[in-house]
């Protein structure tokens, strides 16, 4: 039996700008992500990898379109109804961290739930510190910590609601080669040990080799698709998605 997939969009758009002369940033795009799988987006800038994202965290509406979460058609939601959807359904880590500068590790992953006026459950914020090597600084403020730190913390946080996806938008952008490093395995060890669906926007090769699948996306469509990739095959494929943008551009 197949499960549902976690996140499933089908015949996305999206546009910006007036009526007269929109700028279309996603073309019909039509996506299923498998429930336990990592997957990495890719495309060359303005193909519409952040708009994607948006869409599907139901940060912005979808000019046409669904969006379903676990197989629930979220698309026509009210703004409450997303912003619990967020807060209970959905895990968003951003490349800066968002994480409040006056509380400490333990309270910036409790936030989430404090905010929805729910219990927090203080053992399990403390075991998803744990689980991203953090137990012994639960009590530092995040100017106490280092960047790929901010960023573990920033992940537990967005794993407190065991959230039916996890979506990153570049979570390695803002941080060195060693703590990227760091974060992708943790990300990597959250869907095979955890069981933890992962849609990571990124335009780095070596953090798409992380992943089990890599959708490429030019101009707001699907333009391709890698499973089990290597940094070299992702390197090759954007190489050639960045001549076929600039020859568009020329003609």
């Amino acid at each position: 039996m197949t499960s549902t997939p976690a996140l499933t969009v089908h015949a996305l758009t999206r546009s910006y700008g007036d009526a007269a002369n929109p700028v279309r940033a996603l073309d019909g795009i039509d996506l299923s992500i498998p429930t336990g799988s990592f997957t990495a987006v890719m495309g060359p800038s303005g193909s519409g990898k952040s708009t994607f994202l948006n869409c599907a965290a139901g940060l912005e509406r979808p000019d046409g379109g669904r969006v379903l979460i676990g197989g629930d058609d979220v698309t026509d939601w009210s703004e409450s109804q997303r912003t619990t959807l967020r807060r209970d359904r959905i895990g968003i880590v951003f490349q800066d961290f968002h994480l409040m500068p006056y509380l400490t590790a333990e309270q910036n992953v409790a936030l989430p739930r404090r905010l929805a006026g729910g219990r927090v459950d203080k053992q399990l914020v403390r075991d998803l510190l744990g689980r991203v090597g953090l137990a012994e600084r639960r009590g530092h403020l995040p100017g106490q910590l280092s960047g790929g730190q901010q960023q573990r913390v920033a992940i537990a946080r967005a794993l407190v609601g065991r959230p039916a996806v996890l979506l990153a938008d570049e979570p390695t952008g803002a941080l060195d080669s060693t703590s990227a490093r760091e974060i992708l395995e943790l990300m990597r060890h959250s869907v095979d040990e955890l069981g933890q669906t992962v849609v990571m926007v990124t335009h780095d090769p070596v953090a798409a080799s992380y992943a089990d699948s890599v959708i490429f996306l030019v101009d707001g469509g699907v333009a391709g698709r890698m499973a089990r990739p290597t940094a070299d095959a992702v390197a090759s494929q954007m190489a050639h998605l960045d001549d076929l943008v600039m020859a568009g551009a020329a003609s």
